[in-house]
């Protein structure tokens, strides 16, 4: 039975246009992740980030903000710190803060280019000339990527106010909207 609603559901979300399949297909994850699977996997993307950025001068860090976790809500609450950081200087050039929402689509685009990368990498012969030499892994672009995830949210009530807080049924508020 379990099986048969899954094909079904499947056969519904391939006649989506791309962008609300990718949608439902996010909202679905988030909604079955645990706590610690999520820590894997700010854990994994500050790996996967570290490898492609070996032989780049920036790179970006990703943790959790303090306090935003601390609640039997968490996944509504938690706030992921994106920093793009200078190695050499170690001067934070950028700073970006993401719902899990916006984590979690970064965390796809993030790790399914990676994966490219480091596959066509581990056949060279020279590792790090090859991964700083693939402009599509850099850290400015993929800060860029935060930025347009965390600009292009707006409130679904004013739909003035820049979202604070992504429901997982997808609705988007502003913290004044969800005040009053």
């Amino acid at each position: 039975m379990g099986q048969q609603f899954s094909d079904q559901t499947q056969l519904v979300l391939n006649k989506l246009p791309e962008k609300v399949a990718k949608h439902v297909t996010l909202v679905r994850e988030s909604g079955s992740l645990t706590y610690e699977e999520f820590l894997g996997r700010v854990a994994e993307l500050n790996d996967v980030t570290a490898k492609v950025a070996a032989g780049q001068e920036k790179h970006l860090l990703f943790e959790v903000q303090p306090g935003s976790d601390s609640s039997a809500f968490w996944k509504v609450v938690v706030r992921v710190v994106c920093t793009k950081i200078n190695k050499s200087s170690g001067i934070v050039e950028a700073s970006r803060i993401m719902n899990l929402y916006q984590f979690l689509q970064l965390y796809k685009d993030i790790t399914s280019q990676a994966a490219g990368v480091l596959a066509q990498s581990s056949t060279s012969e020279d590792l790090d000339e090859n991964l700083s030499s693939v402009t599509s892994c850099q850290a400015s672009l993929w800060m860029g990527r935060v930025k347009q995830l965390t600009d292009e949210e707006e409130c679904c009530i004013c739909m003035d106010g820049r979202v604070d807080l992504i429901l997982p049924c997808a609705h988007s508020f502003c913290q004044k909207c969800i005040d009053k």
